[in-house]
């Protein structure tokens, strides 16, 4: 082989430079270029966990809110907390009037006897029954709604003479017989 003079390419690099500056730089390169793929996998992993920790507190928050309106099945409806219906509402109501008829009194047994009257109403209203009075939203329910409806409507006639009559003579029996169809009437409501 001849040489040839290189006359004018003394600084041009030949491919078997390039290709020899390739296998000194590439590994270099190959490793820059997987840490950096290896970080952009960390950063894009973070963000990715960062967004499914938020969805997940996001939903665990509904939940707590959803669960905090707990309700009680009873019959074919739901009973909401704040509902006159619910059991604890019932039993506080229940355990006032057990502590009037305790007395041995007479004004006890009539405030005992006007307190579940009016509960027994509210309840009525509650439950979207319209009238100006107990009476008249009573003559608009039917008996498929509560089975004593007829026994309900004259206890509650009853219990409105013994309220409007100063000399009504009434009995702990009695009152204990007209709260009991109360009662019955509240435990029919809850079935709805």
């Amino acid at each position: 082989m001849t040489s040839i003079p290189m006359t004018g390419f003394q600084n041009v690099l030949t491919f078997a430079d390039m290709n020899e500056a390739a296998k000194k730089v590439a590994p270099v390169f190959l490793k820059t270029q997987f840490l950096n793929f290896l970080f952009g996998l960390r950063v894009s992993g973070l963000l990715v966990s960062l967004v499914l920790g938020l969805l997940v507190l996001f939903f665990w928050i509904r939940v707590k809110k959803l669960s905090s309106k707990k309700t009680v099945k009873t019959g074919l409806s739901g009973i909401d907390k704040e509902s006159l219906l619910f059991d604890k509402k019932i039993n506080v109501m229940l355990r006032k009037i057990d502590d009037y008829i305790s007395f041995e009194n007479i004004l006890y047994w009539k405030l005992a006897l006007a307190e579940i009257d009016s509960y027994v109403n509210k309840v009525i209203i509650e439950i979207g029954f319209k009238g100006s009075d107990m009476s008249e939203r009573l003559c608009k329910m039917s008996s498929e709604y509560l089975n004593n409806l007829e026994e309900l409507k004259e206890t509650h006639k009853k219990v409105s003479e013994i309220l409007n009559d100063n000399n009504y003579f009434l009995t702990k029996e009695e009152t204990e017989a007209l709260i009991e169809v109360y009662k019955n009437g509240i435990n029919e409501l809850r079935k709805m």
